[in-house]
């Protein structure tokens, strides 16, 4: 009989339990779950900035967090503030690593950037190796292709990062165009990768100048990478200005087409004789009146 007892005792305890373990989980599942993401660039070896991307997650469905306010520190966190930064509609803010960091940031290979919301600490193990991008060209035999090598700061030098996916190209206004026929390429022992440049009579600016790309992208290690460089390996585009000097619709106001003016005038002239012509009948009336 104690045994029976005992046993509806744990039954009970054991339906408690999982009720309230159900109801803090619905609890927190109706409030939604905050993420927030940073993501490093570099820009040319040269431009540094972060952007903080916050969502909230409520019944599978990822809202952007707009007017939110966070604090990035560098390594630790109440002393090193990098910025403040508010996010805007889309969930995201910007912020650039400032000069008065600059000798922290030397002193070290690696990185931590730290996230806070107040005094609550949202993101603290969020490390980068500082990495960099050349890139550079090659033309032999009549063959043109684009060398670019990732390196990253070990050990108080630069050495070539090996197994690093990026993409090689051209700049356009959609992306980068790949170079090639590959979409990206990994680099070798050598932290280099060459990608023949098979992209040929792309169009440029007036004097042929194109823009190669060597991008890496949401690398665990590095971050986002990405260096430019403007070659001349398009083709000129030439701007007929003779166009914009006939009299068409498009132009300006000086260069109107003759039959729209004649129409324009046509209809001026019209409306106001025809006030004109009303307003002396009206006087003749009145003169025949007296």
């Amino acid at each position: 009989m104690k045994k029976i007892i005992q046993n509806r005792y744990l039954l009970l305890f054991f339906v408690f339990s999982s009720m309230l373990f159900a109801n803090r989980s619905f609890a927190q599942e109706d409030a939604g779950q905050e993420i927030v993401k940073l993501h490093y660039y570099n820009s040319n070896n040269s431009i540094q900035y972060l952007i903080l991307e916050s969502t909230l997650k409520k019944n599978k469905v990822f809202t952007p967090q707009k007017d939110k306010t966070y604090q990035i520190y560098l390594d630790s966190a109440g002393t090193n503030l990098i910025a403040k930064v508010k996010t805007d509609a889309a969930g995201k803010g910007k912020a650039f690593l400032p000069p008065t960091l600059k000798k922290i940031w030397d002193a070290s290979p690696q990185h931590t950037f730290i996230v806070k919301a107040g005094d609550e600490e949202i993101i603290s193990d969020f490390i980068i190796t500082k990495a960099k991008i050349t890139i550079d060209t090659l033309n032999l035999d009549g063959i043109k292709s684009i060398v670019a090598t990732v390196f990253k700061f070990e050990n108080n030098t630069w050495t070539p990062a090996k197994d690093v996916e990026m993409k090689v190209g051209i700049q356009r206004h959609g992306g980068v165009l790949s170079a090639g026929d590959e979409e990206t390429y990994t680099t070798d022992s050598t932290g280099s990768v060459t990608a023949e440049f098979k992209k040929l009579n792309l169009p440029g600016n007036q004097k042929g100048d194109i823009t190669l790309v060597a991008k890496v992208e949401e690398n665990e290690f590095f971050g986002n990478l990405a260096a430019q460089k403007s070659v001349k390996w398009g083709v000129p585009t030439k701007v007929d200005t003779h166009f914009f000097e006939q009299r068409t619709l498009w132009t300006t106001r000086f260069k109107t087409p003759y039959w729209l003016l004649f129409m324009a005038y046509s209809i001026i002239i019209g409306v106001w004789g025809t006030l004109i012509y009303l307003v002396r009948q009206v006087i003749k009336i009145k003169k025949l009146g007296s």
